[in-house]
């Protein structure tokens, strides 16, 4: 795959016009053939071939901005580490409630270290926020961050649940009632 930053101007355009349909196909968990991907995009089959040998390619980009985006919201200067913590954490749940499809997707096209991959920058994100929160005095400091993976796994896993939503945010809720000092 080329690049990103190698990319000219209308290359990344069309990139970024082929990624944003598949979100959007992705998130409706609608069933389209790869080609119609570039249709949907409003480019080439060879434009998408060229950025997307693969469906496989195509969901990993997809996730992977979509992780970067999560993350990077969570970095707010002007928002304490508390408040940075809660808000990713609610965010996290709001983004598995509307990225299951994808998350079909994945599952069953994805190579493994796709999905290892953003987990990682989640746990370094999460590990980030636990840290500043802990040093401005938000949050207990005795929280084990791969206890607060192990929540934000389960949520994403209890899809079949069928109060899922709900229960999501709920559960949310319970673990950051948990994390305060008391």
């Amino acid at each position: 795959m080329v690049g990103e930053r190698a990319l000219r101007a209308d290359a990344r355009r069309n990139r970024d016009s082929i990624v944003a349909a598949a979100r959007d196909v992705f998130d409706r968990d609608e069933q389209l053939r790869f080609d119609d991907f570039a249709a949907r995009a409003g480019v080439g089959v060879g434009t998408l071939y060229r950025h997307f040998p693969t469906r496989e390619d195509l969901a990993a980009a997809v996730y992977e901005g979509e992780v970067a985006a999560l993350c990077d919201q969570a970095h707010d200067p002007a928002r304490s580490g508390g408040e940075n913590l809660e808000v990713f954490l609610r965010s996290f749940v709001d983004y598995v409630l509307s990225h299951t499809g994808l998350a079909r997707t994945l599952a069953s096209v994805a190579d493994p270290t796709v999905l290892a991959n953003g987990g990682i920058e989640l746990e370094r994100t999460v590990t980030e926020l636990v840290t500043r929160a802990v040093e401005d005095g938000a949050i207990r400091a005795d929280v084990v961050v791969g206890a607060v993976m192990i929540v934000l796994h389960g949520i994403a896993s209890a899809y079949h649940r069928p109060l899922w939503p709900e229960e999501s945010h709920a559960a949310v809720e319970l673990l950051l009632g948990g994390l305060k000092v008391v």
